[in-house]
């Protein structure tokens, strides 16, 4: 696990707080080798953290510029973290093929008639898609995201895995992680992912809001290794102090679990 590479990060072009020429200075002031820009694609529908399309040029070259500036001292990638879902695929292509060096597929809304749902927006928003959109049924809901990512991961266009169990976000008591349909979802996932040859991101934003631990679980972890799975780390971080946040001690804590065979073979 590289715990100096932050591979998913976002900057003042979608939902973040600070200019790409900031996030990249703080990331090697910071001591991390190698740091992804991945703000938010443009979509074709309004959002409070999507990038305009009309930016989408200057966007790259300001990556650019930062290469250039901090090559000494990190490597800057060129990136996206791509909002996937079938209806779009005809919007998405377009931007895949304009050459980037990390793309994260993503489902941060579920559609639904022709209508985006947030699932990983706030509370108020994931009731809305619940009881309104999927009338209360979790399971109906849960099997529409992990479906959707796989039908992400099969198209071949991306690198990784973004926060792959990010429907737990504000899972309070409406499914358990035990429950043997979410497990058959989640490791149905990962063969795709698997067999797609992608990386699983280890997203360290669930540790500072919910649902107060990284995304994915650890047991979705520990089969992700069994399985082969390249692991990398993302902090999705929207500011210059959450770079990189808490990658030393995950990582320490996972390596432990990974020594214990006891806790390997309980998945």
């Amino acid at each position: 696990m590289d715990i100096l590479s932050d591979l998913h990060t976002h900057s003042l072009f979608s939902d973040g707080r600070a200019s790409i020429d900031t996030m990249a200075g703080t990331a090697a002031e910071k001591g991390l080798k190698v740091i992804a820009v991945t703000d938010h694609m443009p979509l074709p529908f309004e959002t409070r953290y999507a990038m305009d399309m009309d930016k989408i040029e200057l966007y790259r070259n300001q990556i650019h510029q930062a290469r250039q500036k901090y090559k000494d001292r990190i490597k800057v990638l060129a990136g996206l973290e791509m909002e996937f879902s079938p209806e779009l695929s005809g919007w998405i292509e377009p931007m895949v093929n304009l050459g980037w060096d990390h793309l994260i597929a993503s489902v941060h809304g579920l559609f639904v008639d022709g209508k985006p749902h947030l699932i990983n927006g706030n509370r108020q928003e994931f009731d809305k898609a619940l009881f309104t959109v999927f009338n209360g049924d979790i399971q109906s809901l849960c099997r529409h995201y992990f479906t959707t990512l796989q039908q992400a991961f099969e198209t071949g266009w991306f690198d990784a895995a973004g926060h792959l169990d990010v429907v737990k976000k504000h899972n309070e008591g409406f499914f358990r992680e035990s429950d043997p349909w979410y497990r058959k979802l989640v490791l149905e996932t990962l063969e795709t992912l698997k067999k797609m040859n992608m990386k699983m991101e280890i997203n360290t934003s669930g540790l500072i809001q919910f649902p107060k631990e990284q995304y994915p679980s650890l047991w979705i972890i520990r089969r992700a290794v069994q399985m082969g799975i390249p692991l990398v780390f993302g902090s999705d971080s929207h500011r210059p102090d959450t770079l990189g946040q808490s990658f030393h001690a995950l990582a320490a804590g996972i390596s432990l679990e990974m020594k214990n065979p006891a806790a390997v073979s309980s998945v």
